[in-house]
């Protein structure tokens, strides 16, 4: 480092009042304090190498080598263990994103300067609050509003600031300001975050409006929810033969509508276009999706990253359904369906993006295998599932019918909970190559059965468990704690219980037992454990 440049280093780092005037008089920039005369190279990983040098009349050149077709950001691998939720900044160049590290913050940013970001990789800002540092010019601006496109759809927050001294972030930081001082600006329109007050009186009610009465709401997120294997796919294509034919009950009927499927799962040409012919859409209406990238034409939707895509296709299509199917297929690897920020970063774009078109995003949901009546607590993953959607519709099977039954389990906005009973009916579709048989769903009507009675497990497993407890120790307390086990069993059988049921549940009633006596004048005794839920001995399990 040069004398000149070391001074400016001082110089940054002293209470000076006017370090512009000291750093002229040093024939020095602001930005200068961050380079080096002799040329920097900057190590990208994934192979390139930027080198930044200057001629002899001061001027920047740059030259590159390595991998120089590759698509990481300089500085991408630190985004690796960035905690989700922290700012990262997008600045314009390597020697900005020095600069940004040099006070702590975690930076980015593409090769080759200003109107090339839609060359790289931004996947690793899915998620991420991303604030975007212009250059103070007209390309420094345009270049952020590219990037402002290409991040906004997945990132969970974009704002758009510049330097409160200087042309770049380079300059901000030498001038000896913070990342607060930063100055948020707006660049056609996209500043990104601004506080915009609306006031009661302003805003124009409206009336819910339902693509199927009680159940699906228009402009929502819907979840369909049920445990592998039950048929919730063969629902989803009923639903949306009937939205292209106009057939469905509520806002759409009569008016035919085009439906996006987006599917991971099944193979589309052997499974999801045929069960949607075997429902009867129109196909014509029935739109699917791929990723067209450098290495494939048949990519698979990652969200939130591709959601500005999709609204697009939304948008120009006129799309009334949009099923994901399943849900969790198309959320980025980088969020966690386990994690509730993750998932409402997941969601929660898809909501506003459902809200904005005025569409349904409909998405499938697998249940866990444990029994219950909570279904936001059944479906695998965080409760946040079933927090975000404006409508929960659960799915269960009758073994002894082998019919379905489907119920509004999360319903905010209906006025009433519904059920409908279905069946699946083996259907023939012609195919270019021949017949196949695809399962097609047949509703049997609305019923007063609820799917979480199902779901509870057989014979209400749960309320029963609980009802035994309740007699079991009721009538032991009023006998002191303890009494003979013909005794109780006496009381739980006028209880309409059965002898086993109540065995099961003894010890989950923090019940103990003991044999009092000997020969045939003993007896076996329940008794009030005052550790509940203490294990027995062997031979206190012995009873009949």
């Amino acid at each position: 480092m040069t004398f000149r440049q070391i001074a400016g280093q001082v110089l940054m780092n002293s209470h000076a009042d006017d370090k512009a005037a000291v750093l002229d008089a040093l024939g020095l920039t602001l930005s200068d304090l961050f380079d080096n005369p002799a040329g920097t190279s900057y190590a990208y990983r994934d192979g390139r190498t930027v080198f930044r040098s200057y001629d002899d009349r001061g001027r920047k050149r740059f030259s590159q080598s390595g991998n120089t077709k590759g698509r990481d950001l300089f500085r991408a691998e630190r985004l690796d263990d960035h905690r989700t939720g922290d700012p990262v900044y997008v600045v314009e160049g390597e020697k900005d994103v020095l600069a940004m590290e040099s006070v702590g913050a975690t930076a980015v940013s593409p090769a080759m300067g200003a109107g090339k970001a839609g060359l790289f990789d931004w996947s690793p800002l899915a998620g991420h609050t991303v604030v975007i540092v212009a250059d103070d010019d007209e390309p420094g601006r345009k270049h952020a509003l590219q990037v402002y496109e290409i991040v906004e759809p997945s990132a969970a927050g974009v704002a758009i600031v510049q330097a409160a001294t200087g042309k770049d972030a380079a300059d901000h930081v030498a001038a000896g300001h913070g990342l607060d001082e930063l100055v948020p600006i707006d660049v056609g329109g996209r500043a990104g975050r601004r506080l915009k007050v609306t006031r009661g009186s302003e805003v124009k009610l409206q009336r819910v409006r339902w693509v199927m009465e009680d159940w699906i709401p228009a402009g929502s997120l819907t979840l369909l929810a049920g445990r592998e294997g039950l048929g919730k796919s063969t629902i989803a294509a009923a639903l949306c033969a009937q939205i292209t034919r106009g057939t469905l009950e509520g806002e759409l009927h009569g008016t035919p509508r085009n439906v996006l499927y987006v599917h991971s799962e099944d193979a589309r040409e052997f499974t999801v276009a045929p069960r949607l012919k075997a429902a009867g859409a129109d196909m014509d209406r029935v739109l699917f999706v791929d990723v067209e990238t450098a290495h494939t034409d048949s990519g698979t939707l990652v969200l939130p990253l591709d959601n500005l895509a999709l609204e697009r296709i939304i948008a120009k299509e006129h799309v009334a359904f949009v099923v994901l199917d399943a849900a969790t297929s198309s959320m980025s690897s980088d969020l966690s369906g386990r994690d509730d920020r993750a998932v409402r970063q997941y969601l929660e774009p898809l909501a506003q993006l459902a809200a904005r078109q005025g569409c349904v995003v409909f998405g499938l949901c697998h249940f866990g295998k444990r029994d219950g009546a909570d279904t936001g607590k059944l479906i695998l993953g965080s409760i946040a599932w079933s927090q975000v959607a404006r409508s929960v519709l659960s799915v269960a099977k009758d073994d002894d019918s082998g019919h379905l039954f489907v119920t509004n389990t999360k319903a905010n906005l209906a006025p009433r909970i519904r059920s409908m009973e279905a069946e699946i009916a083996s259907t023939t579709v012609p195919t270019d190559d021949g017949e196949t048989e695809v399962g097609a769903l047949q509703w049997l009507g609305e019923t007063t059965r609820d799917a979480r009675e199902l779901l509870n497990g057989p014979d209400g497993e749960a309320d029963e468990r609980n009802e035994i407890t309740t007699v079991i120790r009721g009538y032991l307390m009023e006998c002191g704690g303890s009494a003979p086990a013909a005794e109780v069993l006496k009381v739980t059988r006028a209880a309409g219980l059965v002898d086993n049921a109540v065995k099961k549940a003894r010890k989950r009633a923090g019940v103990r037992t003991e044999r009092q006596g000997y020969g045939k004048g003993g007896a076996w005794v329940w008794t009030i454990d005052a550790a509940i839920g203490s294990n027995d001995s062997p031979s206190q399990e012995r009873e009949s």
